[in-house]
Formats: structure tokens, C-alpha cells, sequence
């Protein structure tokens, strides 16, 4: 335990060293296929044309034996009503192992870490280009209505869906649940986001399990290669279900905050904005392109939002990346317990619409739009 202690401490100090579209112009969307070779990137300040992008090291909460969100739920979280439990132990195939739950869970050892996959081929974003990549469709897309899906050999993924514009208006929205919880988590955790998406006829999409989990996530249940998924997907929304490729968000809670804000990093050709809540980095990934996604972190109180990692210093880890690159970076503290954000939903939904890929000017330099949570502030 004290050798975790150390470690994460360590890992912490090298981290912290470290549309509603106001313009009048129209979206302009590169479509790129994928490339087959990948040039390592150069970490935060990754420069204009690089192709690809660093593979990170395990780091984060990998192998701590400290559930970034326990399966009983986290506290001061909303209970997540009526739906079932996961199906599988985090860090192991789906469908393997029985899940674990009360005292047995809390005694069982940390699953160990897992072996990061290599970096996929991605082309990055030119230098000074305002507008989202968008990759190619490279195979046959799901039906992208309300229900649960399977798509390129991973099962549980679940879907909620409104009814498809006659345009592409509508926005995407990625959830990552935490550890130990499911795809269902978003209904508690977001709702005013799923609420917002289903009704501009957009698509919210949240993976039940993972194609190989990696330290991204801290705790191995997602990892770099659901990327490929996330490609796909998108993709395929945006040619058959009407979504604007300048709305495309993250959102997730604990190992699915770090997530989130992996994802607007590692995926920055095409993610406008994302809101970890109690995420961020537990250490800072190369990011794909110059574009630098709009951030919203909400965490706990320092000291109180901790599950093996205080999420209050990593929130604060991510909005110095984020800021030193140029974005916008709002953090919320909501003064509570671990995943006790939700409440920011409607906030965050408010967030995701004013700010899609590329805005210009930011229209919150200002200062935040009345009616916004007084738990939130400007990161200067």
C-alpha cells in the first residue's frame, strides 16, 4: 500500500509538471481514411502534422486494488434505478468472471494490469484547421436506434437514440461508466445530457465492457483500443443518423471521467468538448492534433473526492494541460464525495451546446451565462 502511495504521489507530481455555433459559417468536415503507419507523438505539445500519437505508460489507478467507482456505488452518488448489475469483474473479458458485490467484492485482490495495446494509425488535423476529421466507414454499421447493440465483436453496448433530423444537426455523446458499474450509469449520471441528445434527434452511446482495457482508464475497463469502436460508430452517425460532426462530446464518471478526458486528447480531431466528472488525468496523453477540446471538470472537495486518487488533483492535472494548449476549461467543485456530480448534468448539457468543434469566438470569454452553476468557475 504505501509502495501504490508513493507511486501514485510520484505519478501525480509529473503530471502536474507537465451548436449552437456562434459563427456564420458553415461546418467544412474532412473525411480521412485510416493510414498504416503511426509516428509517435511528442506528448502535450504535439506538434501540427504529426500522424499519430504516444501509447502512455500503465499509470493512474491500474492494479491498485481501490475501485475508481465501487460496485456498490459511490458516495454521495445517485443510486442508478432498475438496472442490473455488471457482468463482468473489471480488467478481465467480458462474460469471465462473475461479479463480485458487497463484502466479497471489497475483499477481492486488484485485477492485474493490463497489457497496453499498440497505437493505432490516425492522421492528425493540420496545422490552424477548425474543423473535425472524421474517419471513414470501413464496414457495416449497427441500426443506431434505443436499445443494446453489438458492434465489431463487443457486445453491451447500449444506445439511446432520438428520432434522426432532416439535417445533420443533431449531437453525439460518448459515456464511460465507472468501475464496477454499467452502461445503464448514464441515466443517473446524465441524465439532463441523454434528455438533451434524444431530443435534438441525436445519439448517446455507452460501452458496457472493453476490447482490452489499459491504464487510460486507471483501472483497465476501457482502454485504447475502443477507439477503433468510437471511430466506427461515429462514422457511421454521421452518414446515417444525421449527426453534425462539430457535436460530438464525452462524458463519464470516475474511471470513465479519466476516460473521458483520454478520449478529448487522444481523439482530438474530432471531439468538440468533453466533461469528466471526478476524472482527468491521472497522466497526461499525447493529444492526436493541435485542435484542443473545450473541458468541463467537476470533482469533489480535495481530500474527499478520493478512491485511490485524489480527483480533485487530477481534475486540476487536466485543466492545465487543456488551458496551456489554449482551450477553454471550466472546473466545477461541487464540495462533495466521490462521482457526486450529477447534479451538474443540466449544466454540463448547456456546456456541450455552446460549444461545439472549433468555436470562434468562445462565447463564454466573458464570463459563465446566468443561471450556471455558482459551483463553477472560469480556469484562468
Amino acid at each position: 500500500m504505501r509502495s501504490y502511495a508513493r507511486f501514485v504521489g510520484l505519478l501525480l507530481l509529473w503530471a502536474c509538471s507537465a451548436d449552437s455555433d456562434t459563427g456564420a459559417r458553415a461546418p467544412s468536415v474532412v473525411v480521412t481514411p485510416p493510414v498504416s503507419t503511426a509516428t509517435a507523438g511528442s506528448g502535450l505539445g504535439a506538434a501540427a502534422g504529426s500522424p499519430s500519437f504516444t501509447t502512455p505508460p500503465l499509470g493512474g489507478l491500474a492494479g491498485s486494488g481501490a475501485s475508481a467507482f465501487p460496485p456498490g456505488g459511490a458516495a454521495g452518488a445517485p443510486a442508478l434505478p432498475g438496472t442490473p448489475p455488471p457482468t463482468r469483474t473489471p480488467g478481465t473479458p467480458p462474460g469471465t468472471t462473475p461479479p463480485r458485490t458487497g463484502a466479497a467484492a471489497a475483499a477481492a485482490p486488484p485485477p492485474p494490469p493490463a497489457a497496453m495495446p499498440p497505437a493505432m494509425p490516425v492522421t492528425a488535423a493540420p496545422a490552424g484547421k477548425q474543423d473535425p476529421i472524421i474517419p471513414m466507414v470501413t464496414g457495416d454499421c449497427p441500426k443506431l436506434d434505443t436499445g443494446t447493440i453489438s458492434f465489431m465483436g463487443l457486445g453491451g453496448i447500449q444506445i439511446s437514440a432520438g428520432t434522426k433530423p432532416a439535417g445533420a444537426t443533431a449531437p453525439m455523446v460518448f459515456y464511460w461508466h465507472g468501475t464496477g458499474s454499467f452502461s445503464g450509469e448514464f441515466a443517473a449520471m446524465a441524465a439532463a445530457v441523454n434528455q438533451g441528445v434524444v431530443q435534438q434527434g441525436g445519439v448517446l452511446v455507452s460501452f458496457q465492457d472493453t476490447t482490452g482495457g489499459d491504464g487510460l482508464s486507471g483501472t483497465a475497463i476501457f482502454g485504447m483500443g475502443d477507439f477503433a469502436l468510437t471511430d466506427q460508430l461515429l462514422a457511421c452517425a454521421v452518414r446515417d443518423h444525421g449527426i453534425d460532426p462539430r457535436k460530438v462530446y464525452a462524458t463519464g464518471c470516475s474511471a470513465g471521467g479519466l476516460f473521458t478526458a483520454a478520449m478529448l486528447a487522444i481523439r482530438s480531431n474530432y471531439m468538440a468538448a468533453g466533461s469528466p466528472n471526478s476524472g482527468g488525468f491521472s497522466f497526461p496523453p499525447a493529444f492526436q492534433s493541435m485542435h484542443t477540446a473545450a473541458l468541463m471538470t467537476v470533482h469533489g472537495a480535495p481530500g474527499v473526492d478520493v478512491v485511490g486518487l485524489d480527483f480533485s488533483q487530477s481534475s486540476a492535472t487536466a485543466d492545465k494541460a487543456f488551458k496551456g494548449r489554449g482551450g477553454f476549461v471550466i472546473n466545477c467543485n461541487h464540495g462533495g464525495m466521490h462521482c457526486g456530480g450529477g447534479g451538474l448534468a443540466g449544466d454540463v448539457w448547456k456546456f456541450f451546446q455552446a460549444h461545439p468543434f472549433g468555436v470562434d469566438p468562445e462565447p463564454w470569454a466573458a464570463g459563465l451565462p446566468a443561471g450556471f452553476s455558482s459551483q463553477c468557475m472560469i480556469y484562468k
